[in-house]
């Protein structure tokens, strides 16, 4: 009976296979790379900075549109700012899905997460709640975290300049989990720092394009763990609980500490409300936990590109101390970040040459839909190539050159005006990041103390111009390489 039901699932699957093959390599799609007929491409996608790849095969086949086939799922690529926005934008109300990872949604348990849930009812009230807890009025409240954790920061740069990655890491905790639970990070050894880039490995190991047959297969969800097959429900099943116990422990230190009365203001005590059902409850968990997930590694990688680039351009380093020294004359403050015009600029071209997400997260197209002439079926994944767009030179002139000066020196009459990066690198439509007005002055705040406190150059026993190169993850940022962080003379 067993092998009866096996042959059956096989001829299914190998029906499913059939019509999909007919439907994904034979209509009117996007052009791109075929592949084989069972696989697709998953033999050819690359394992780092595929957003180069997509670039390159978006190139050669002579359009913005990308589209290829993995299995029997079809994923189509945006490599220019005009599809990006005419789609997620201007047709946000089909292309605002989610698509499914069957791996990280449903056998890891994730499924109910801020960033993973599809554009529905919950996500409305997901955003509401981010919305409230971090407009520029309540990000007002969270000044003095973000002035006591910088002071960490420089205080640990300081003293061991050498292990900057771990103090960029450990501050960006430190802030997010005083924002969200009103926890303190004691120092540089405490779990929830180790648990925040742990999460993000798992996150992108679970979520790897072709690399769970489970996500183009669902039907396999079901084959028990004990299965010798099923390693990866075995593999998803402790994923899963590292990755709750993110949500779930400090969102139950949060109620002890509010029962015993001696808790600290935060996003989650302030939701939290006697008398809530546990519906309501799950909500404002999941919301914390997306502050936790959502800023510290973007903040990570904000920063240490900023560091890499500013080691790697003096010039530019000079000229933001000087506009520091001008106008603030003294260690930074977070009132003082939006008087620096040069700074908020070299911030612009960080995020523009070094996007923390160089392909946003995947979008699914709820609907036919049809553009340029291509049909795009219900169901596609359709991903936003961040980095393709910032450095596509008819937007930007010498996008392989970093020029902070792009955002703010007088535009020639006839050249077009470069487009501001923070309308892309956020997110689009219904899925823009619900922190940005928390992200930037934070950020900026970081940047300029570090800045005012600190040369950076690279090590003169390194090369004189390493190569710029860049992690691959759901985020990204440059591939540290020798440089030097000294104290300067602020007196």
């Amino acid at each position: 009976m067993i092998f009866s039901a096996l042959l059956a699932s096989l001829a299914l699957i190998l029906t499913l296979l059939c019509t999909t093959y007919y439907r994904l390599n034979f209509t009117s799609l996007p052009p791109g790379p075929r592949g084989s007929f069972f696989a697709g491409v998953k033999s050819q996608l690359p394992n780092s900075e595929p957003w180069k790849t997509y670039a390159a095969w978006a190139a050669h086949f002579g359009g913005p549109l990308l589209s290829f086939r993995v299995y029997n799922r079809l994923t189509l690529v945006l490599n220019s700012h005009a599809a990006v926005h005419d789609l997620l934008e201007r047709r946000a109300t089909i292309y605002s899905g989610r698509p499914v990872s069957w791996m990280f949604h449903v056998v890891c348990g994730r499924g109910s997460a801020v960033f993973n849930i599809s554009a529905n009812d919950r996500h409305k009230i997901y955003r509401r709640m981010l919305q409230r807890g971090l407009n520029s009025q309540a990000v007002k409240e969270y000044w003095p975290i973000l002035e006591d954790e910088v002071d960490v920061l420089i205080r640990g740069l300081g003293e061991t300049p050498d292990r900057f990655e771990s103090h960029i890491r450990r501050n960006a905790t430190a802030v997010i989990m005083k924002v969200a639970f009103g926890y303190s990070i004691s120092d540089g050894d405490d779990p929830f720092i180790s648990i925040a880039e742990e999460s993000s490995k798992i996150s992108g190991w679970a979520l790897a394009p072709g690399r769970w047959l489970v996500d183009y297969f669902p039907i396999l969800r079901f084959i028990p763990a004990w299965v010798p097959l099923a390693h990866f429900k075995r593999q998803g099943a402790e994923w899963g609980a590292m990755l709750n116990s993110m949500s779930e422990v400090p969102h139950n230190w949060v109620k002890s500490q509010m029962a015993a009365g001696n808790h600290i203001p935060s996003f989650t005590s302030r939701l939290l409300k006697p008398g809530m059902t546990k519906d309501e409850e799950d909500i404002v968990k999941w919301c914390a936990g997306a502050l936790y997930t959502g800023a510290s590694d973007t903040t990570v990688s904000a920063t240490i590109s900023f560091i890499m680039l500013m080691a790697l351009h003096p010039s530019v380093q000079k000229c933001a101390q000087q506009e520091i020294d001008s106008i603030i004359g003294r260690a930074p403050r977070m009132i003082d970040v939006h008087r620096l015009p040069y700074l908020l600029a070299i911030l612009k071209e960080v995020m523009r040459y070094a996007p923390v997400a160089n392909l946003a997260l995947p979008h699914q197209a709820t609907e036919e839909d049809t553009y340029a002439g291509y049909r795009i079926p219900a169901g596609s994944t359709v991903i936003a190539n961040v980095w393709a767009i910032s450095h596509d030179p008819e937007l930007y002139p010498d996008p392989f050159v970093f020029d902070p000066e792009r955002f703010i020196r007088p535009r020639h009459p006839s050249l077009p005006q470069q487009p501001d990066p923070s309308a892309y690198i956020w997110g689009f439509g219904r899925r823009i990041c619900p922190g940005i007005q928390f992200a930037e002055p934070a950020l900026l705040l970081s940047m300029a103390s570090i800045l005012y406190n600190f040369e950076i150059a690279c090590d003169s026993e390194s090369s004189a111009n390493p190569a710029v190169e860049f992690t691959t993850g759901i985020t990204s940022h440059i591939k540290s390489f020798g440089l030097r962080i000294t104290p300067r003379d602020v007196r």
